[in-house]
């Protein structure tokens, strides 16, 4: 496998801080998010266009499912719901980082309907969320959705989970926020926290090598 692929952990509209952990990494680096590109931090909208525009890989997450279901309810029917009311989803931010510029939702909605639900890359599966216990039943419509939404801790982890310890794969995966990255014998959770004021992590395929910025003020304040 080629070096210089490299999986970054969920942004959630820290666009500063993305930025910054982007110097860290070789100019033709190949970037591939796991997710949550928005809510929570101050510019979502920034962060989309930059995935986009550069033509960068994402993997689609819980938020942009979130986004997908309710910004325009939200931003053209004045009809909202927990992800816009409740500061703990964030949606109030992504909404306040658009102003009133309809036509980039509309872009966005339909960027992130084309989103995969995980990636495979030689030995590695790379998942928003927790991905292993459902890596036999990634393309059955009955869990699909478990690929972006299970955590470590859940309780699903314990009763409806197989045997993932004798795959021979490597999951990537964000959703599950984390002071360090996790590091398990076959996977990785790399969502360090960046939107709660910690990090942003990004990991290169192959090596395991590990970046981090910590988060700046302005993405957050």
């Amino acid at each position: 496998m080629q070096n210089k692929i490299y999986i970054i952990g969920d942004v959630h509209g820290c666009y500063h801080t993305l930025l910054k952990l982007v110097d860290q990494l070789p100019k033709d680096a190949k970037l591939i998010f796991v997710g949550d590109l928005c809510d929570k931090g101050n510019f979502s909208k920034e962060v989309f266009e930059y995935v986009i525009n550069n033509n960068h890989t994402c993997i689609y997450g819980n938020h942009e499912d979130l986004y997908l279901k309710h910004i325009i309810d939200a931003v053209h029917k004045n009809k909202h719901s927990i992800w816009s009311k409740n500061r703990a989803f964030g949606g109030s931010a992504t909404i306040k980082s658009y102003g009133s510029n309809l036509d980039l939702i509309n872009k966005h909605i339909s960027w992130i309907e084309t989103l995969p639900k995980y990636l495979e890359i030689g030995k590695y599966f790379i998942t928003h969320g927790f991905g292993l216990p459902y890596y036999n039943r990634k393309d059955d419509l009955e869990h699909l959705k478990k690929l972006f939404v299970n955590r470590v801790d859940s309780d699903e982890f314990i009763c409806d989970w197989e045997d993932y310890t004798n795959y021979d794969i490597i999951n990537i995966f964000g959703h599950c926020k984390f002071d360090d990255v996790l590091v398990g014998d076959n996977y990785f959770g790399i969502d360090t926290g960046c939107a709660y004021g910690n990090k942003l992590t990004a990991i290169e395929l192959g090596t395991h090598k590990i970046y981090t910025q910590i988060v700046q003020n302005i993405d957050i304040k």
